[in-house]
């Protein structure tokens, strides 16, 4: 049914950039698509519906733009209702010739599909790509995540690292929906994502992690990502699409602005935010210099006080440190540091922290984190040796 539907979709999109008539305006061809990509059957869901609805009242294209903003969305059918199975939609919003916002479901997926895996990933963006023949892309991933760290992932020992009082503020972080089979593994959403990106902004816990950056550089150009985890509003989409659609080139850095400003703002504990922005095309140079201060300094990185590193996190989520400082404590030469900050400046090209994340301090961030390891996690450290930033610099040998 669903190949049917797409079928007479794709003909009736023939016919509408075919025909012309008094009222319609020229439709030029595709230069940019946008996919805002919800995957919210959780406790994120009416948050997500929310950033929705704020992307499409915003300044979207009109219905004769060469830029084409599409949204995906699984939501509960109720909050927090995981139990009643809802079917996950594909739609095109666009302004129409009085200027009103629309919405033209394009797809319908089967309320079997679990949107939070690589799977139904790859599905929906070949649709996209089906579809919306274009030049450029870009995706807006918002859910919930855990970094680089395994899918379903659970620390078994004890030694639990707390930097503040225990706390449960309303975040994106836990890793995956609440369905059976859900989460992708970083390493699989290189082989999901079936087309180059341009960009990709992660409106998702902990992805400022070198390692998952590193992991899609060839795939994605550019990247906004977050090295702590995000607060349930997550990023600011009133103004969103006038900065990624109908431009020469995306305001990401803009973006990330509007993201800081939101959250400076804030008042008891939400002024607690980090955001970066990654030229994913320049990680090479930094994976050369961390593979040799890595070479350089094994000895020392192993003797080095866990506690006296930049931590990312202020709870259990004891493996994201910050990736200047892990070297930084571990000795390295002027020169070494200097040579090191060049090679972050040449890619982190962007990069805002509050003065403080729940409580823990926030003054020894370069923007990127980065796994400094335990030598008694082996399975987590052998899944570790399989990540391409390991291969690249011999962190784990």
């Amino acid at each position: 049914m669903k190949t049917l539907t797409r079928c007479i979709l794709a003909a009736l999109t023939a016919c509408l950039m075919s025909s012309c008539g008094w009222n319609e305006p020229e439709i030029a061809p595709i230069r940019r698509v946008v996919l805002f990509y919800g995957a919210a059957y959780s406790n994120l869901s009416s948050s997500i519906e929310q950033d929705v609805q704020e992307l499409t009242d915003g300044s979207v294209s009109g219905v004769g733009s060469s830029d084409v903003l599409l949204v995906y969305t699984h939501n509960t059918a109720q909050y927090r209702d995981f139990t009643t199975p809802t079917n996950p939609v594909l739609f095109r919003t666009y302004k129409d010739l009085s200027g009103k916002t629309r919405r033209d479901t394009l797809v319908v997926y089967p309320d079997t599909d679990v949107s939070s895996s690589p799977e139904v990933l790859h599905k929906v963006l070949g649709d996209v790509k089906d579809l919306f023949p274009a030049k450029s892309y870009g995706l807006i991933f918002s859910s919930h995540a855990k970094g680089w760290l395994p899918v379903n992932y659970e620390d078994k020992d004890d030694d639990i690292i707390w930097l503040s009082p225990a706390r449960s503020p309303d975040t994106r972080e836990l890793g995956t929906e609440n369905q059976e089979g859900s989460g992708i593994d970083i390493r699989s959403m290189v082989d999901a994502i079936p087309m180059p990106l341009d960009f990709m902004i992660l409106d998702a816990c902990l992805m400022g992690c070198v390692e998952f950056a590193y992991e899609l550089k060839d795939k994605c150009r550019t990247m906004v990502l977050s090295p702590t985890e995000i607060l349930k509003d997550g990023f600011i989409y009133t103004a969103m699409a006038e900065r990624i659609m109908n431009t020469s080139e995306p305001d990401l850095q803009q973006i990330c602005q509007d993201y800081a400003d939101f959250y400076l703002a804030g008042k008891g504990v939400s002024p607690s935010a980090t955001i970066t922005l990654v030229d994913c095309t320049r990680m090479d140079a930094l994976a050369d210099v961390c593979k040799d201060l890595v070479a350089a300094h094994r000895y020392e990185l192993a003797e080095v006080p866990r506690g006296n590193i930049q931590p990312y996190f202020y709870n259990e989520l004891h493996w994201f440190y910050d990736l200047r400082d892990v070297f930084v404590q571990a000795g390295i030469s002027g020169d070494e540091l200097a040579r090191l900050d060049e090679a972050i400046a040449d890619c982190v090209l962007y990069s805002f922290a509050t003065e403080t994340f729940f409580g823990v301090r926030m003054d020894r961030v370069c923007g990127l984190s980065m796994y400094f390891p335990y030598p008694d996690k082996q399975e987590l450290n052998n899944y570790y040796k399989t990540l391409s930033w390991n291969k690249a610099t011999g962190l784990i040998q």
